[in-house]
């Protein structure tokens, strides 16, 4: 056995080696730790289906589903059940008008009123700018967040005639690039726009020159209600007291489609992902030119102070601790989608929901926080020549991995396989990565928690049953119980 002392006033114990583990093995045993927090949580709050997935680069490399499509039919989510992904739609009615810039039948920075017929809210602002694609894109343009009724609380959205008479009845809120403020009807009006520089519909525009070039042949550009519990996922919305969620009614998002009304899959987002590594990696040009992409993701506002959200056009940042990621969040009647890219490691994780009162952005950023390394060490750029599939002999550690619970409180917990040890997040705590304990490995099946200090806490024992099974495991006199 190896002696080692870690740390000032830490005892001197005996570690016995362990099996070393491959990059692809602790990847896999981090997935399972975040099925398992998904799971949890889905089930504690009732949810009635999501689905998520993780590509890197070119592959899909995980996707997980919970619960069913509707309640009526029972049938289970797949990785091609299509969910309202609301707006996240946005990004493709971004990518649809930047297209139009680079043919030259859009500008950037003429008045949106040249394209939709003088239409325009009254102004007693005295803007000195007027309302443009590239404001509008990066919601600065002053426009008020919504139209002149509550589309949202019935969900009677107005088609395009409406639309305008909607645009006309409203007042700019802002002057142009005074203020950030997110715009359901600035990308309404932006949808029009395009179908106005096409001749064309945005659903027939988007869906020839971004749907059908990337393979995205299962996603639609309006609710397909018709495919209930058959392929499309029935939104549901808020818990009642009773426990009781009620479905949303059938609905078109109509001429605000372009700000919420695309519906897609985790298998079809995984390719849009794939388009963003794939053309800043080779340059030149599929759907956009790289440039034109790059500069849609390229910060166009952020607050004086950095106290308002970094945008670009279309695409939104998301801060994890130090590290940027890209794409958009979606909120809707009945669903709600999260789509972030980790885009110098080709990273990206989609998760869409068929709830309104969970958010999946806090399950990503758990998710992403508890895969990042481990995806890198299995799939990075050096992988190849790190990765190893060979096995040290020593105490194999996957009798340990599972689910764990405490009687009567909410304490579970899962434990996985890490580098030379053991890691145990909280499937209910509030940061599970950032208050994820290390177990190390002593003897027998007694283990020690690290701190962050490195050294060396409590001992942590796990008990088996009368066929060598791990059973649970002892810690400060709790026990918890393997499920």
């Amino acid at each position: 056995m190896k002696h080692i002392v870690l740390g000032f006033g830490a005892c001197i114990i005996s570690l016995t080696p362990v099996a070393a583990q491959t990059p692809d093995e602790l990847l896999a045993s981090r997935l399972r730790a975040a099925e398992a927090y998904i799971d949890a949580n889905l089930t504690k709050e009732a949810a009635p289906g999501a689905a998520i997935g993780i590509v890197h680069d070119q592959t899909l490399i995980w996707t997980h589903q919970f619960g069913v499509e509707s309640y009526e039919t029972q049938a289970p989510v797949t990785d091609d059940t299509l969910f309202s992904i609301c707006s996240v739609s946005k990004l493709f009615t971004g990518v649809a008008a930047m297209s139009l810039v680079e043919d030259g039948r859009l500008s950037l920075d003429t008045p949106v009123t040249e394209y939709l017929g003088g239409v325009a809210p009254s102004d007693e602002t005295g803007a000195e700018e007027p309302v443009t694609v590239r404001n509008i894109l990066a919601h600065v343009s002053g426009l008020p967040r919504e139209g002149v009724a509550d589309y949202w609380a019935d969900n009677d959205f107005p088609d395009a005639e409406g639309l305008r008479a909607a645009v006309a009845g409203q007042q700019q809120l802002y002057r142009p690039f005074d203020h950030w403020q997110y715009s359901n009807l600035g990308m309404a009006m932006l949808g029009e726009v395009v179908a106005s520089a096409t001749e064309t519909s945005w659903a027939d525009y988007v869906d020839q020159t971004i749907l059908e070039p990337l393979g995205m042949t299962n996603t639609t550009t309006d609710m397909p209600f018709d495919r209930v519990g058959n392929g499309f996922a029935q939104g549901y919305f808020v818990r009642s007291a009773q426990g009781v969620r009620a479905p949303a009614a059938p609905h078109s998002f109509r001429a605000f489609a372009p700000a919420a009304g695309i519906a897609s899959s985790v298998n079809d987002m995984a390719k849009f992902a794939s388009w963003h590594f794939r053309l800043r990696d080779a340059g030149g040009e599929e759907v956009l030119k790289a440039t034109t992409l790059k500069k849609m993701q390229r910060v166009h506002w952020v607050g004086a102070e950095f106290d308002e959200p970094a945008w670009g056009l279309a695409y939104a940042t998301r801060r994890y601790g130090e590290k940027t990621l890209w794409g958009h969040g979606g909120y809707c009647p009945g669903a709600r989608t999260e789509f972030v890219m980790r885009l110098p490691t080709k990273t990206a994780i989609v998760m869409m929901m068929s709830v309104n009162d969970m958010s999946p952005g806090a399950f990503v950023k758990t998710v992403y926080a508890l895969t990042e390394d481990a995806i890198a060490a299995a799939h990075g750029d050096d992988a190849k020549n790190k990765k190893s599939n060979k096995k040290k002999r020593g105490v194999d550690l996957s009798d340990y991995e599972g689910s764990y619970f405490v009687e009567n409180y909410d304490w579970d917990s899962y434990v996985g396989v890490n580098e030379g040890g053991l890691f145990a997040i909280g499937l209910f705590d509030n940061d599970p990565v950032e208050n994820m304990q290390v177990f190390v490995h002593e003897e027998g099946d007694r283990f020690r928690r690290k701190r962050k200090d490195d050294t060396l806490a409590e001992a942590v024992t796990f008990e088996r049953d009368e066929n060598g099974r791990v059973v649970s495991f002892v810690q400060h006199s709790y026990r918890s119980t393997r499920r």
